[in-house]
Parts: structure tokens; sequence; C-alpha cells
């Protein structure tokens, strides 16, 4: 009588089977773990800020003078605080999308209202500009640089420290006290604690805007911010 040989060819390609099974399992663990670690790291520089609770914004740049960036006449019957975000696209286009340049030459300039920014990040990726901002600050160039930052937000360089250089030279600041500066991130606390006041003064998206205290969201047309300008100096 014959022999049956037994199945085992099949047993082998069972096991092939499972092993690669096994693997695959595996695998995807592997790039699970990495992927929660990227994230983590991404996350890491912005804490979640705990709200702090302020009267104002205003008041709390007032009692903390270099926190915040101001501009025009300190007697002004109107203040208005700007808190945008360097990766925020409706930021930039208030800033150099013509609203603000409008605004500034005619109330600012004409003594009407007095502009604060409170120099602010939303997520970790732009904590470092909001510092450089600060950094930009010391050498009264502020506001210059403020736009160059908005204007390079399209670029291949936005966000990184090329930008802030790139900004920095476009402005005409001192680059090795700039550059001494950015690096030192001496400004890491002071963003971060802006990050908390706004939190407490209720911002949640940018840009935000108070008008005497009145919270105002978003880039509206610049006819709403006349409008409600216009009404609080009686015009």
């Amino acid at each position: 009588m014959a022999k049956v040989a037994p199945p085992r060819k099949r047993q082998t390609q069972q096991a092939k089977t499972n092993w690669l099974l096994i693997g695959g399992v595996v695998a995807i663990g592997v790039i699970g773990l990495f992927v929660l670690l990227f994230l983590n790291l991404q996350g890491q520089g912005v804490p979640t800020p705990t709200p702090e609770p302020v009267s104002s914004i205003a008041d709390y740049c007032a009692e903390n003078p270099d926190n915040c960036v101001v501009k025009g006449n300190p007697e002004a019957p109107v203040t208005v605080v700007e808190v945008s975000d360097y990766g925020c696209p409706h930021c930039r286009n208030f800033n150099i999308g013509g609203t603000a340049e409008a605004l500034d030459a005619a109330y600012v300039e004409s003594d009407q209202v007095r502009w604060i920014v409170l120099p602010y990040a939303l997520r970790a990726a732009t904590q470092p500009a909001a510092e450089s901002a600060l950094c930009a600050a010391e050498q009264d160039q502020f506001f210059p640089y403020h736009e160059q930052l908005f204007e390079l937000q399209d670029s291949a360089v936005a966000l990184t420290r090329e930008a802030y250089v790139q900004a920095a030279e476009t402005v005409g600041l001192d680059m090795e006290a700039f550059e001494e500066c950015i690096d030192s991130n001496r400004y890491r606390s002071v963003v971060q604690r802006n990050m908390s006041v706004a939190a407490g003064a209720g911002v949640a998206a940018t840009p935000t805007f108070f008008i005497n205290g009145q919270k105002v969201e978003g880039n509206l047309p610049l006819a709403n911010f006349q409008q409600q300008l216009d009404r609080l100096l009686g015009s």
C-alpha cells in the first residue's frame, strides 16, 4: 500500500501567512507610535494656556508695557487692541490688505485712536514669530516688522528663522542685536503669558479686536470698523 505524505507544504504556507499578518500588525503599531510621538513633539513649546483673568487687555498692557506694542495718542478717546497670529491668513489680509493702513491713516495719525498689539500665538509653530516681533520692538521697528512677517506668510520660508532674519534685514534692524534676541528666547515667557491673558479675555480665534473693551472678531470690512469707531468718536 502506498504511503500518503503529510500536508507539510500547506502548513508551511499557513505559517508564513501568520507571520506576515503578525509582522503587518507590528509595523502598523510602530508607525502609529511614531505618529503619536511626532504630534506630541509638534505640540511642545506652547502649552495650552491657563486663562488669566484681567480687567481688560488694554489695562494689562498699561501695567506690562514690555509685553505689548502701542502707537498713537495715549490720551486718545478710543483704544483698539489687536490680537493677531502670524500664521493666520485673515490676520494677514487685515494687516496688508489695506484695512490696517486705512485705519492708521484716518484714526491713529489723527490722534483719535490709540492702537495696541498683543504679540500672541495660536500654536507652537507661530510662537517664535511672535517672540521675534518683540525683538524688533526693542529697536522701535515693531510695526514695519509686523507687516513684513505677514508679507512672508505665503513664502517658502514662512515661520522660520530665515523669515525672521529676512524681515529684520528688510526693515533695517541691527542684525547682531536682533539675532541675539531671537536666539536667546527671552520673550518666550512673555508671549506665553500674553496667550493666557488673551484666553482670559475670551480670545479663541484671530484676528480678535477689542474696541474700547468690546470684542470684535474677524477681518471685517473696513466700513464696519469705521462705523464702530465713528460711533464712539461721536462723528
